[in-house]
């Protein structure tokens, strides 16, 4: 499997389908050019001792099984996956912090450039199909946080700005980034706060948190606060701040102990917003979703359309010290995380029954087509993508996974 190029099965898209990708992925919007080549890859960690990480082939997501045995490019361990333009990047966690583009060249996915960065990152936002941002943030200590401004064609890094917020010296405690989102001149910035020893135990963690910074100048502006609910996202959460049609920003906090908050806030899980042309919290919104739910807190949440949004949940003991990052098993054997469908509108909650119980991960593989997220889920009994439909509440499954898990879903368009 060490393979630098992989020879691509194509899927040919005949037909205008809604298509839209966020999180990891980093595609917003728009629909597949019906001239055009649509490639679809998974990126898999192999079920090989020691386990690699393979951007494995894939006919689609939505039936067979995708395998990364002698189909794929073999990557290091430990990385994140995004889609930006019609590249595929890869990037290294906190071991090695390089980023290596790939394209669809003649049919076959080749390696193109390479990038170093000196710092592991740890969100993400999309400038256009030619830029991303990418905030990179010691993991114990108070030294600033980095954000590289990085050109996805060239993987050249237009350039390198030190940011210094959230930190808190007298409570011994440190901004750490989930997420990212520009709108137009301003950076939204999540983060919680962790204890800067490098424990990463949460000990001031009751309040939702968000920097704005200026774009293009990547300065702090202010920082913006909520009392009605906890940290926003969790550690290493990709997608915790969702845009909707509208251009209004909704964000999820767990107050988890099985999502890594420890002590638990005292604040339930919750959903906030910041409407549109707002740099503010809206202080008009507010979800309890523990309350909503009837006891379930949010490990992700992936907005789809028409005000739907689909999460991931779980219930816990919050007084049982077991269940402390407990979601962060994709292999468990005990797994947590079910799915479900929220209304943000209309304010509604609803399980989707059909969908196993999964371990949860690092961050959540995901792909919207059609109206419908594909999302990967897995346990220590299988590995498979789920197809959830949010106007219905209802999900079938599609592509098994054969490996321990799917890391991220991924789509090219090529001539």
């Amino acid at each position: 499997m060490n393979l630098r190029k992989l020879k691509v099965v194509a899927f040919v898209a005949t037909m205008f389908i809604a298509f839209s990708c966020d999180n990891e992925n980093g595609i917003e919007g728009g629909s597949p050019d019906p001239d055009k080549t649509a490639y679809y890859f998974a990126a898999i960690e192999s079920g090989s001792d020691p386990a690699v990480e393979v951007i494995a082939n894939a006919d689609n997501f939505t039936s067979g099984e995708i395998s990364p045995i002698d189909n794929g490019i073999q990557q290091p361990t430990w990385m994140a996956y995004y889609n930006n333009g019609n590249r595929i990047i890869s990037a290294g966690y906190t071991s090695g912090p390089q980023f290596t583009s790939y394209e669809v060249v003649a049919g076959e996915l080749v390696e193109v450039e390479k990038v170093f960065v000196d710092l592991g990152v740890y969100a993400s936002a999309v400038v256009d199909d030619d830029t991303m941002l990418f905030m990179g943030a010691p993991r114990s200590g108070t030294a600033p946080k980095k954000i590289y401004e990085i050109n996805t064609i060239d993987m050249t890094l237009n350039k390198t700005v030190e940011v210094d917020f959230g930190n808190d010296a007298i409570a011994g405690t440190i901004s750490f980034p989930v997420d990212m989102k520009l709108k137009g001149d301003k950076l939204f910035v999540a983060y919680y706060m962790v204890k800067d020893d490098g424990s990463f135990s949460t000990p001031d963690a009751n309040q939702a948190r968000i920097a704005v910074l200026n774009y293009p100048e990547l300065t702090v502006d202010k920082i913006i606060t909520d009392d009605r609910t906890a940290n926003l996202g969790r550690y290493y959460s990709f997608n915790v701040l969702e845009e909707d049609e509208k251009g209004d920003i909704y964000m999820f906090s767990s107050s988890s102990l099985a999502c890594g908050f420890a002590p638990v806030p005292a604040n339930n899980s919750g959903i906030l917003r910041i409407k549109s042309g707002e740099t503010e919290f809206d202080s008009s919104y507010h979800i309890d979703f523990e309350t909503l739910s009837g006891g379930y807190k949010i490990n992700d949440l992936f907005y789809v359309g028409n005000g739907k949004a689909v999460v991931k949940v779980l219930k816990e003991d919050e007084t049982n010290s077991a269940y402390l990052w407990a979601t962060y098993s994709p292999n468990s054997e005990f797994p947590l995380i079910e799915i479900g469908v929220v209304d943000l509108y209309n304010q509604t909650f609803e399980i989707v029954s059909s969908v196993p119980k999964s371990g949860g991960g690092w961050n959540s593989a995901s792909f919207i087509e059609d109206g419908k997220l594909h999302i990967g889920m897995s346990s220590s009994s299988y590995a498979s993508i789920y197809i959830v439909d949010p106007e219905t509440a209802t999900a079938e499954k599609g592509s098994d996974i054969d490996g321990n898990y799917v890391k991220s879903l991924l789509y090219i368009e090529s001539e």
